[in-house]
């Protein structure tokens, strides 16, 4: 202390720099406190701008990935435009009974088939079609029994000549549609004959159009038990009518019937069976061979011997079916708005001008609209 009393001046330079001490020793403290927590921060900053990075590359090709996806769309567009243009075709709506119905009770309806009967039959006789009830009896194309002739023949509707059951509106508009597809089909048969050769009309079969005719319909009716993966229907969603056709004829006029099936008529299958028994056979280049041939006469005389099969007749049995509904396509999707109502509403419109369905645009407008409303 008396060191201190003498050296006054040191005593307060040493009592200066203890604080001075004091005080940097305190800032360097507190400093590196803050220094280590901007240091946690930092650190903290950068893992996440890493993470956020990392999320941000999974966007990176977002530009690029949209212009695709408009392509494939416009690609889409143009797929889903051809497919209704197909469908439309094999629909036919311009010469579709189904779609071109009139309305007609089924009083009317009742009046429209037996004024078809007659009609039929008489076209028949005009155009030498011979029917079931000329021939003495004919094999069932779709069945394995002799079918026995009747006094005239229903053209795959006998059970309503001269009688008619209480149908549905439903019901009898179908009848109706089938009287016409059958009168339809009838009138190609006729338009396929000559009077070197008629045709032989052997059996027209069909389904039954609801619960009341599936009680009258009897042996017109179509067994198809082993026919339905041979339908289009079977295997897209559409609606048709199944007939089966079976004739006898020449293979000309087989195929001068089946020149005339255009759509909305689709042939499901097609089988000939040759008649050989009926046939007349004779032999063309043949050479007269003695009885006492040499080697090898046979294996010659046999290629000489060329038999030629004249006046063949087959019998045809075809199955029919009728488009009345074609692939409902992007109307189907477009029923499921959670495909399409957070899209963003030029860019559907303009998909659906591209594919050709334009008639759900103002739906789809109406819906996009009221979403943005709320």
């Amino acid at each position: 202390m008396i060191f201190l009393k003498q050296n006054k001046v040191f005593s307060l330079i040493l009592f200066i720099g203890i604080i001075v001490f004091a005080v940097l020793f305190f800032l360097n403290t507190s400093i590196k406190k803050e220094l280590d927590q901007t240091e946690d921060k930092i650190n903290r900053n950068n893992q996440d701008l890493a993470s956020i990075n990392e999320e941000l590359s999974l966007y990176s090709s977002l530009d690029s990935d949209h212009k695709i996806a408009l392509n494939n769309l416009a690609e889409l567009a143009e797929i889903e435009k051809n497919l209704k243009v197909f469908w439309k075709s094999l629909l036919n709506p311009n010469e579709n009974h189904y779609v071109e119905w009139k309305k007609l009770t089924p009083e009317a309806v009742n009046g429209e088939i037996t004024k078809l009967f007659t009609n039929l039959r008489n076209q028949s006789k005009n155009a030498q079609l011979i029917l079931p009830s000329e021939q003495s009896s004919f094999d069932s194309g779709f069945s394995n029994t002799s079918i026995e002739p009747t006094v005239t023949y229903g053209f795959g509707l006998s059970s309503y000549d001269g009688f008619w059951p209480s149908f549905n509106e439903e019901e009898s508009k179908k009848l109706d549609i089938q009287g016409k597809i059958i009168k339809q089909l009838v009138g190609f048969l006729c338009n396929s004959t000559n009077a070197v050769h008629p045709i032989s009309l052997l059996q027209i079969k069909r389904e039954a159009v609801g619960l009341t005719d599936e009680k009258h319909i009897a042996s017109d009716k179509i067994n198809l038990d082993d026919k339905n993966n041979l339908l289009l229907r079977n295997n897209v969603e559409i609606n048709s009518f199944v007939f089966g056709f079976k004739f006898r004829s020449h293979t000309s006029h087989a195929r001068s019937f089946v020149n005339q099936l255009r759509p909305p008529f689709l042939i499901r299958n097609f089988k000939v069976e040759r008649l050989l028994e009926d046939s007349q056979v004779s032999f063309e280049g043949g050479t007269s061979v003695g009885p006492f041939g040499g080697e090898g006469d046979d294996e010659i005389s046999a290629k000489k011997l060329l038999p030629v099969v004249t006046d063949v007749k087959s019998d045809f049995t075809i199955l029919i079916e009728y488009l009345i509904s074609s692939r409902k396509g992007m109307s189907a999707l477009h029923q499921k708005g959670s495909l399409w109502e957070d899209a963003s509403l030029e860019t559907y419109v303009k998909f659906l001008t591209d594919s050709g369905n334009e008639e759900l645009i103002k739906e789809a407008q109406d819906t996009l609209f009221k979403d943005e409303d709320n």
